[in-house]
């Protein structure tokens, strides 16, 4: 059997109650202690896993960057195929657009020397002019020898404007 051995004088010894207390109080402490370890390796941890996950997003963003830059370039590209093809596709309309070409011809020779054709547009379906004149009798010379042949299926009137100083000015769509 052991010999419990106790060198404090009797009056210092301590009670069994504080000493039961004292007993818990140290049980508390070193779990306190192990629960802050624990903790600080679980933040340790933590941060860790949040700096490698921040690397590796940090990769992604830099690699999504350049797809988009590389992206647009060849959306660029796109774009100027499109109008490529558009202005291909005009051009071979050119052709079909003869007939109209010759319909509009006769009336364009015919405008009186003050008069000017300032825009005209020739396709496949339509001619579109902008005819500006200086008097009232070109115009109404023109809009008769418009009226009177049967050249153009329809003639449609889309813009009438008069200046005191540039005259009459007519937009026209005309359709064969």
């Amino acid at each position: 059997m052991p010999i419990k051995l106790n060198l404090l004088p009797p009056e210092l010894e301590v009670s069994k109650g504080l000493g039961s207390v004292l007993k818990t109080l140290r049980a508390l402490g070193v779990i306190g202690i192990v629960a802050f370890l624990v903790f600080g390796v679980g933040v340790g941890a933590f941060f860790i896993v949040s700096t490698i996950s921040l690397n590796g997003v940090n990769a992604s963003v830099t690699k999504l960057t350049s797809q988009i830059s590389a992206q647009q370039k060849s959306e660029q590209q796109i774009v100027l195929v499109k109008d490529r093809l558009a202005k291909i596709a005009s051009i071979q309309d050119s052709p079909n657009s003869l007939p109209n070409q010759k319909a509009i011809q006769p009336y364009l020779d015919r405008l009186a020397p003050t008069s000017s054709v300032s825009e005209i547009t020739i396709d496949s379906k339509s001619v579109s002019l902008r005819v500006n004149f200086q008097t009232n009798s070109d115009l109404s010379a023109f809009i008769e020898s418009l009226q009177s042949a049967d050249v153009f299926k329809t003639v449609k009137l889309t813009s009438f404007s008069l200046s005191p100083t540039a005259g009459y000015s007519l937009d026209i769509n005309a359709v064969k």
